[in-house]
């Protein structure tokens, strides 16, 4: 379904957009370059959302790593010599 609006375009956009896009595919034009950049915006919030919780359980992970480390290397190296 399309949904027509009025939007308002600096100039040296507008003119750029009249070079690329020919007026019966400005439309589809601007609806691709919409769709990838909120696309690009969707991807970066996910993203900061990972980062801030990898960075918020930070000390945990350490905790547990130095708790299991011990038993990652225990019987290491598998073949000692005698």
């Amino acid at each position: 379904m399309s949904i027509r609006t009025t939007i308002h375009l600096q100039e040296e956009v507008y003119d750029k957009l009249q070079q690329l896009a020919k007026s019966r595919k400005r439309s589809h034009f601007i609806n691709q370059v919409l769709a990838e950049k909120l696309q690009q915006l969707e991807e970066q919030e996910i993203f900061d959302l990972m980062k801030e919780g990898y960075l918020a359980t930070r000390k945990e992970r350490a905790c547990l790593n130095r708790d299991w480390q011990t038993v990652d290397t225990e019987g290491w190296p598998p073949y000692a010599s005698t």
